[in-house]
């Protein structure tokens, strides 16, 4: 029997070794999931102020229905932006749903809280309501190319009036936000933020079609 020496069995282990680690599960970090969300404070911004609280009793309802995003901003995916027209995801950071699902909630607690409306749905409903507020997400992205970065928000809506199912009024809310961090983090914590200027200017917007409560 002839000796086998260390040379011949290095082309075998190495194929072993090869074949060993490529069962095992890729080693990816984990994504850290984020939720957009409101904040209870926000610092002044010149130019923005919150509708006051209708005290009254409120006659019209309201139906918020299905918020749309534009193309590249409906999915769970994080963007951001190094250099003008280059839009790119972060690898390791998401949203928990994409931003037009985590919204929904959001608008709806805006409207119920402002004292506008007696009633306020989500779609899908059979029920009819006074008004239809339709929202589509133009722009949420963490802007690199300066410094601090900042996060870019955008929403526009349509209002309309479902008994002459014709839109009285549309409107674009545009929020720019410097991060307090350049990372992803910040980004969450400064789009929190521009929802919550954002809502407060949806709000005002209903504020002046809808009229007085009576």
């Amino acid at each position: 029997m002839k000796p086998v020496h260390l040379a011949q069995l290095l082309p075998v282990l190495a194929l072993s070794m090869a074949g060993c680690s490529a069962l095992q599960p890729a080693n990816v970090p984990v994504a850290a999931v984020y939720r957009l969300d409101t904040v209870a404070t926000v610092a002044t911004v010149p130019n923005i102020t919150a509708p006051a609280r209708a005290t009254g009793t409120p006659a019209a309802s309201i139906l918020i229905g299905n918020i749309r995003a534009a193309a590249g901003f409906d999915s769970n995916h994080m963007l951001f932006m190094r250099q003008p027209h280059q839009i790119e995801e972060f690898q390791q950071s998401q949203w928990q749903k994409p931003p037009a699902a985590m919204l929904m909630p959001l608008v709806t607690s805006a409207l119920e809280s402002s004292g506008l409306f007696k009633v306020v749905l989500q779609a899908p409903t059979a029920l009819q309501t006074t008004y239809r507020l339709d929202l589509e997400i133009r722009s949420l992205q963490q802007d690199f190319t300066s410094t601090p970065s900042r996060v870019h928000f955008v929403l526009r809506a349509h209002l309309s009036d479902t008994k002459n199912q014709q839109i009285t009024a549309w409107r674009e809310f545009e929020v720019n936000l410097a991060t307090p961090t350049e990372d992803a983090y910040g980004g969450v914590l400064a789009s929190n933020q521009a929802v919550t200027q954002a809502l407060k200017q949806l709000t005002g917007f209903c504020a002046e079609q809808v009229g007085p409560v009576k």
